[in-house]
């Protein structure tokens, strides 16, 4: 009875479910590159003079690169690929062009580097902006990345926001708040544009709903601590992708278990390091 208790209290079941999404989130993170490769490989090619028209610019000056350009050429955005369209053939109708654009910016959208539909910078703009940032440790890099967005980091979102939405509709908002903690931290790592907004929004929200925000920053925190611990274990853990996976999800989970449970934790590491303490002194008797 006992056992089956200690084995049922270190399962998925003894964890809310905010902090399963955390876990579940940690497992996906070092995904990321792996997936963004393989749907730029399979989704991100040009067909058709329309694709050429709204790469015309880049084909032309190459400005930004392989990696920036779909910020700096100004014919990555709605309407910029729209207007790129406009004079393909003088016969098609708006929505044809629309439709054109919109699935030119789909298929980009799919590569490593992104886009961002809603504007563009010129290189002046990008430099200027980037020096700025730089005085705080941010790299043009990641300034670049946090700017725009590709598959993965849609997909992130995208779940972000449904579970941040199950969770807003319970009546205990510590739930909310700490999911949103996890997420705030994800989107700063993984500098994502779409995730973090969505943080932001859950924790003022639980805030409110929960009339005390000491206590929402402080479920905030845990959160924000579990996805944390977990990102460092994944990105710490060489070889193969699935081993980082399963790192940051064990990190998560043990992480979890100990903010949920603390004295029940305190207790096994007290009893484990006992252990090992009696472990070293018999090995370290025969060998002497």
């Amino acid at each position: 009875m006992d056992k089956n208790r200690r084995l049922r209290d270190l399962s998925f079941g003894s964890i809310r479910s905010a902090d399963q999404t955390l876990i579940i989130g940690a497992g996906s993170a070092p995904l990321g590159d792996p997936l963004s490769s393989l749907l730029a490989k399979e989704f991100n090619h040009n067909f058709d003079e329309y694709d050429q028209a709204i790469d015309a610019v880049y084909n032309q000056t190459h400005i930004g690169g392989s990696g920036l350009h779909h910020l700096l050429d100004g014919q990555h955005t709605v309407w910029g690929a729209f207007e790129a369209v406009r004079d393909v053939r003088t016969d098609d109708t708006f929505v044809t062009e629309m439709l054109q654009a919109g699935e030119h910016l789909l298929r980009d959208m799919l590569s490593k580097s992104g886009i961002n539909p809603l504007f563009s910078l010129s290189k002046e703009q990008f430099d200027q902006l980037g020096n700025m940032v730089s005085h705080l440790g941010v790299s043009k890099t990641f300034l670049a990345d946090a700017l725009t967005f590709n598959g993965p980091e849609l997909l992130g979102g995208m779940g972000g926001l449904a579970a941040a939405l199950l969770l807003g509709n319970q009546p205990d908002p510590s739930r909310l708040s700490r999911l949103s903690g996890g997420l705030l931290v994800s989107s700063l790592v993984t500098a994502n544009p779409i995730l973090f907004p969505i943080a932001a929004g859950g924790m003022v929200y639980a805030a409110v709903k929960s009339g005390d925000p000491i206590r929402a920053i402080k479920q905030s925190g845990k959160g924000a601590f579990v996805s944390g611990s977990a990102l460092l274990a994944s990105t710490l853990v060489g070889g193969p992708v699935w081993i980082g996976c399963l790192a940051g999800v064990a990190t998560a989970l043990l992480v979890s278990y100990a903010i949920t449970n603390p004295s029940d934790a305190f207790r096994r590491v007290q009893t484990l390091i006992q252990s090992a303490t009696q472990l070293y002194r018999k090995v370290s008797l025969r060998l002497s």
